[in-house]
């Protein structure tokens, strides 16, 4: 059986997502980085599965495939996007929720070098596997409540240098 998501869809996306995703309880639109937040902070005082993973779904950029989410890029080359993911760690929110990693649904969001330094810097952050795609999504790869198992083929999984766990122990 697969592992339940929590899906914070990007409003612009939304053409992309099946109907039944973007009205599912799991799913919560977001417009801004902060949004997200509380989207997450939301559904960890929600949250009864053992295991979850947080699916970010949005457009990519033509350029270099890396997620869009509320009209901002997710590149970990950024300052504000690395802080803004280092206090997510910090809240321990994704603990919270028993994230058991962190996806980036949008186009070829694991195919640029770009998008896989991305994948890197935020597992290393988060001490979760996150994961990109590697072929352009559409309407078909999404099921009625998460991403369609049928396709995990397509997504790239990286793994943290240091789980959680470890980084805790360390801290």
């Amino acid at each position: 059986m697969p592992i339940p998501s929590i899906n914070l869809i990007s409003v612009d996306a939304l053409g992309v997502v099946r109907d039944s995703l973007k009205g599912a309880p799991n799913s919560t639109l977001i417009t801004s980085l902060g949004e997200l937040r509380r989207a997450l902070d939301l559904h960890a005082t929600r949250s009864t599965a053992p295991a979850v993973t947080v699916d970010l779904l949005g457009h990519s950029t033509r350029d270099h495939q890396l997620l869009r989410m509320g009209g901002v890029v997710l590149d970990a080359l950024e300052l504000r996007i690395r802080r803004y993911f280092e206090e997510i760690e910090r809240s321990q929110v994704l603990l919270a929720l028993h994230a058991v990693s962190l996806r980036l649904l949008g186009c070829e969001t694991a195919v640029s070098p770009s998008g896989q330094r991305t994948l890197r810097m935020l597992a290393d952050i988060l001490g979760l596997p996150v994961v990109g795609t590697l072929v352009r999504l559409g309407r078909t790869h999404h099921a009625e409540e998460s991403f369609n198992p049928r396709f995990d083929h397509v997504l790239f999984p990286v793994e943290p240098r240091r789980n959680r766990a470890q980084r805790h122990l360390s801290s």
